[in-house]
């Protein structure tokens, strides 16, 4: 299992807080409030569902990566109707993430299994 957080209070916090900010933003109108609020609170829900519920059924993973997917789709969402260079940014830094990710786990096991190679060759030639 993952590290946890130290209390759950600590995401149920958050997603009060992006509830908060959401509600405000929808007072004052503005959209770059609007988009961090329901970053916080999709982003604290999916935190939460992932470090506390204990269940290993697909749905809750499902929800789980929707939930992330639904992050991601508002911060691009948010930037496109913006123009916000915060957003821009955050959109990059998530692409990079992702790729980084998708790369590193691929290249990976290829890496180990060449390392794991030579080191059995060497062990054949004593």
């Amino acid at each position: 299992m993952g590290r946890m957080w130290p209390n759950k209070w600590y995401c149920v916090v958050w997603g009060i807080l992006g509830f908060l900010v959401l509600l405000s933003s929808f007072v004052s109108g503005n959209i770059v409030t609007m988009v961090g609020g329901a970053i916080f609170l999709f982003a604290a829900t999916s935190t939460y569902l992932t470090s506390y519920v204990k269940s290993e059924h697909i749905a809750k993973r499902a929800l789980e990566v929707i939930l992330m997917l639904v992050v991601f789709g508002v911060v691009i969402y948010g930037y496109v109707v913006t123009g916000s260079i915060i957003l821009g940014v955050t959109t990059l830094f998530i692409v990079a993430v992702f790729f980084f990710a998708f790369v590193v786990s691929y290249l990976l096991p290829k890496i180990r299994s060449k390392s794991r190679g030579y080191s059995q060759d060497h062990l054949k030639e004593e």
